[in-house]
């Protein structure tokens, strides 16, 4: 362990696999108590063995981020345990790929509730615990996608969230000032995930052309913790990481 987060309670959203999966790991390899959240009990569980088999604290809550009752059970349950909540890492998302004239408006309730709505309650349960806990304040890192900058084709609800995230932590990092409450935002690019498994890809690296690199979960996790550990007074807002020759980001038309 680094220990650079030492005492710290982490809370990670979307933490039984992918990204959220390696923010986690990250979190616990720096000393921090990481609160595992995501819907799937027994993976949590297992994450959970895995990191304590490292010597690392971990507390898995199975919750349902999307339902305002399940977020406020959570963050009374950590609250109980740990004292405080000092970063939030809203990770849990679903990705989106039908055209708009097919898109079903169930379909597109479905990716809001999860993607946008869902990092509302948990930003409002957040800006809560740290507004109210001594010392005040805390971290927000909201999960966003080179998509709030570049989209992909027949993406729409997927998009339409992920703008809408950065809008959130904009607000957020202004209106948080004032209770030493400080969010960023990360925008990945290709990184190994059920997204990507889906697509035929299971593990990270080179791909068949230099174009189809896909970065691990790890990559990204590395920049979480950096805007974990800055002084509280420093804030990265804001962080793109992709594979250096992804053209559909560097050179979408």
């Amino acid at each position: 362990m680094d220990n650079s987060m030492r005492e710290r309670v982490a809370i990670v959203t979307g933490a039984s696999n992918g990204i959220g999966k390696g923010i986690a790991e990250a979190f616990a390899a720096a000393g921090a108590k990481t609160v595992l959240v995501a819907r799937s009990a027994d993976k949590l569980t297992a994450l959970q063995r895995s990191l304590e088999a490292s010597g690392a604290s971990a507390l898995p809550v199975p919750c349902d981020v999307t339902s305002e009752r399940d977020v406020a059970r959570l963050f009374a349950e950590v609250r109980d345990k740990f004292g405080r909540v000092d970063v939030v890492v809203n990770n849990a998302g679903v990705a989106s790929g039908t055209a708009i004239d097919e898109l079903t408006l169930d379909a597109w309730n479905d990716v809001v509730s999860i993607n946008l709505t869902a990092v509302f309650l948990m930003c409002r349960e957040a800006v809560k615990a740290m507004k109210a806990q001594t010392p005040q304040g805390g971290r927000i890192i909201n999960m966003g996608s080179v998509s709030a900058k570049t989209p992909r084709p027949d993406s729409i609800a997927y998009t339409a969230t992920k703008h809408a995230i950065q809008g959130m932590t904009h607000q957020l990092t202004m209106d948080g000032r004032k209770y030493g409450v400080v969010a960023s935002i990360i925008h990945p690019g290709a990184t190994l995930s059920s997204f990507t498994s889906r697509r035929g890809r299971t593990q990270a690296g080179a791909g068949a052309t230099p174009d189809d690199y896909v970065m691990s979960a790890a990559d990204v996790a590395r920049v979480a913790v950096l805007m974990a550990t800055l002084p509280p007074e420093v804030n990265l807002y804001e962080a793109t990481i992709l594979p250096n020759q992804m053209r559909s980001f560097i050179g979408r038309g």
